[in-house]
């Protein structure tokens, strides 16, 4: 019985690290290769704030 539960915990183990050595890599999130980098946005956003009030202030001066 000894004999047989060693078995299985080494077979486990075996089996654990296997599938461990030949997994895909997890992925790491990072900030740098995402568009929401919170010290960004601000930038973003306020960017674009300044590309909508250039369109309409060339949106009034054609128009008049």
């Amino acid at each position: 019985m000894r004999r047989l539960l060693l078995g299985f915990g080494l077979a486990a183990g075996v089996a654990y690290a296997l599938r461990d050595f030949f997994a895909a890599p997890q992925p790491n999130p990072s900030w740098e290769e995402t568009d929401n980098d919170p010290e960004d946005l601000s930038r973003d956003l306020a960017q674009r704030a300044r590309e909508a009030e250039g369109a309409e202030a060339a949106e009034e001066t054609r128009t008049t």
